[in-house]
């Protein structure tokens, strides 16, 4: 009885199975590319493919990842405001970098300082139900209609105090406020915030400044100045702070005026139109003195209070911004190079493929042009989720990536040269061949892998684009040369075409083939003729007592006593 044999001992190859999983896979990428993309399946490109600005943004001091993840979320939102289709804002390292792409860059230079943050006096408020907002369409990436949703707010929320009293309790407070930093200080404004709608007065001028003059603001603010703790006198969360009174600063001068002139009325603290503190005026702050905020917020709202008057919305303050711009002619030109590059490179390797591979290299073609498809579609995918852009370096990393993807291919079909040599028929060369070149090409692409990761950890800039691409191309080579090459070859192998020299280009390896049996051939004829019993015609030479010699053939039998030759002298007897 033969032994029980596991069935994954001799259990055939499932090419379909695995030609299912790679669709399968292919099919979910492209529905959430579609789902998640909104100018089709193209990637986000760098700036210096289509042109833009990039701005760096180095933090002073070292702060930590919460801080800045915080100054991340709040850029991205005045970007989004600004309706500049294909910005990002990422980390790297420790800094913020943005690029907005495009020749109509202007305030790129401006997203990283901090948020307007002005004060205004309350002329009316009225508390506003929670969840009662005016939904807003959002309209990123159209800057024309971003200037169009400011101008008709303006209309409604700007203008004479009396009318926007009036017009206070029919106005719902929008989901997404578009007059963000955008209103004009010189007139009365409708403005939320704190769970209520306001309308507040003008910001007031500075003293001795013209209509036109500069206004109070957060840029008076000394920035040293502001704390938050608990106080023991008033019993309660408090806030403070204090305006410039330098010479030549009236920051302090026109605070205190304000508040004499609000005296037992509210104050709005506004952070880009948004009402975040609306204190009442218990008493008028002398010139240069500090001003309290006390009120029944926590210690984290007071923290962030504190925060905001400090830096505006952003939590840590930057140096000067370097900021590298990249005309569009010259973004064209790197894109159509990119694209050159590429394309040369694929007609190297299908010319390659077909000319030393035939029918086997077409088909490496067909699985190369997958893996790059699998690859962009991934691409267009984190483009729209984690920000990546397509810079010219990643474009690099994909070129080399190409080549990388052809060597998997080589391996195989040169191992499958190896088992014909051996003696193998074709197919059984190929599953033969693939057992060994599986490991070598997962081996081979596991180094290119780590390479491709510490040089993403440790570089910064450009050098990541070019690691990521190379380390995610690598990815899908050796997705696609478990799910796509190997069961094409394999379904190649059991079809008699791809047997043929002219279809697998392997006819070289059939005449060593022919000959290496011809000459097992010549050695089996060659030992039949030796000799019976296994004698090979090898003969050995002993030497007998008084120089008497004899001949004797080797022989698997032992020599026995009618075989053993005698000497001279034993004759002589």
């Amino acid at each position: 009885m033969s032994p029980v044999r596991s069935r994954g001992a001799d259990a055939r190859p499932r090419p379909w199975a695995l030609l299912s999983a790679f669709l399968l896979v292919l099919f979910i990428l492209f529905l959430a590319a579609f789902a998640v993309a909104d100018r089709g399946l193209t990637p986000k490109l760098g700036i210096d493919l289509q042109g833009g600005t990039r701005v760096t943004l180095i933090p002073i001091g070292e702060p930590d990842e919460a801080d800045l993840q915080l100054a991340q979320d709040i850029i991205r939102d005045r970007v989004d405001g600004l309706g500049v289709a294909g910005t990002s804002v990422v980390i790297e390292g420790s800094n913020i970098v943005l690029t907005v792409p495009g020749e109509d860059s202007s305030q790129a230079r401006d997203l990283g300082t901090t948020s307007q943050l002005t004060i205004r006096p309350v002329l009316q408020v009225q508390p506003v139900a929670e969840g009662d907002v005016e939904p807003v369409p959002a309209e990123k990436g159209d800057s024309e209609a971003v200037a169009r949703e400011v101008a008709e707010a303006r209309e409604v929320r700007q203008g004479d105090p009396a009318e926007l009293i009036e017009r206070l309790p029919e106005f719902r407070c929008p989901e997404r406020d578009v007059l963000a930093g955008f209103d004009d200080q010189s007139q009365a404004l409708i403005a939320c915030g704190e769970g209520a709608k306001y309308v507040l007065g003008p910001v007031p001028l500075l003293n001795g400044e013209p209509e036109d003059g500069d206004r109070l603001d957060g840029q008076q603010i000394v920035k040293d100045s502001v704390s938050s703790g608990f106080s023991q006198q008033a019993g309660q969360n408090e806030v403070s702070f204090r305006f410039t009174a330098g010479p030549g600063e009236q920051g302090s001068a026109t605070w205190s005026r304000l508040t004499q002139e609000n005296l037992q009325r509210q104050i709005a603290i506004l952070l880009d139109g948004e009402v975040i503190s609306a204190p009442v005026v218990q008493g008028v702050t002398p010139v240069g003195s500090a001003t309290s905020i006390t009120g029944s917020f926590s210690m984290d709202e007071a923290s962030s209070l504190a925060a905001n008057l400090r830096y505006g919305a952003l939590p840590i303050s930057f140096e000067d911004p370097n900021v590298d711009n990249v005309p569009a002619s010259l973004g064209l030109a790197s894109l159509e190079a990119g694209l050159l590059a590429g394309a040369i490179g694929f007609l190297l390797v299908l010319a390659y493929s077909a000319l030393y591979y035939r029918l086997l290299g077409v088909l490496a073609f067909v699985s190369l042009s997958l893996s790059f498809l699998l690859t962009y579609v991934t691409l267009v995918f984190l483009g729209y989720t984690i920000d990546y852009s397509l810079d010219l370096a990643g474009i690099a990393g994909l070129v080399i990536g190409i080549g990388m993807t052809a060597d998997s291919y080589v391996v195989f079909f040169e191992r499958i040269k190896d088992e014909l040599r051996d003696g193998h028929r074709f197919r059984s060369a190929v599953p033969r061949a693939w057992k060994s070149a599986s490991r070598t090409i997962v081996t081979g692409n596991m180094v290119s892998l780590i390479g491709a990761v510490v040089l993403y950890v440790l570089a910064t800039g450009e050098v990541r684009g070019f690691a990521f691409t190379l380390g995610l191309t690598t990815v899908m080579d050796v997705f696609v040369a478990f799910t796509v090459t190997w069961p094409f070859v394999y379904l190649a192998s059991t079809r008699s075409t791809f047997a043929k020299p002219w279809a697998n280009g392997m006819g070289r390896m059939e005449t060593l083939q022919a000959a290496a049996a011809h000459q097992r051939r010549l050695d089996q004829k060659a030992e039949r003729e030796s000799g019976q019993s296994g004698d090979r015609g090898v003969s050995a030479t002993i030497n007998g007592p008084g120089g008497a010699t004899a001949t004797l053939p080797r022989s698997a039998r032992p020599v026995t006593g009618s075989d053993r030759p005698t000497t001279d002298e034993e004759e002589g007897r």
